[in-house]
């Protein structure tokens, strides 16, 4: 488990090129900061559920694993309504 931890934080520290990436590209296109935070908040949210729910898992606790990825999939569909909104919106100006 502190191996996994210990990795984790690597890769966290990664995330800076990302964001700086991102940053970049947001300064270059159109679209409001918004959706890609709402982006970046699923993804956080699947790698931490993905690597909660290997954690229980390896624990031999696969019912709570399964809980938290189902946690998980509710949270990014609600964390999606609002871009989801706004694709409707954006494809009702054409039709």
């Amino acid at each position: 488990m502190v191996t996994g931890m210990i990795i984790f934080y690597f890769v966290l520290t990664q995330i800076s090129v990302v964001v700086r990436f991102v940053t970049e590209l947001l300064d270059m296109v159109a679209i409001e900061e918004t959706y890609f935070l709402q982006l970046f908040k699923m993804l956080g949210v699947a790698y931490v559920a993905e690597f909660a729910s290997s954690i229980c898992r390896d624990a031999g606790h696969q019912s709570i694993a399964g809980m938290i990825e189902l946690f998980a999939k509710i949270s990014i569909v609600a964390l999606s309504i609002p871009g989801l909104v706004f694709l409707v919106e954006t494809l009702g100006l054409f039709v």
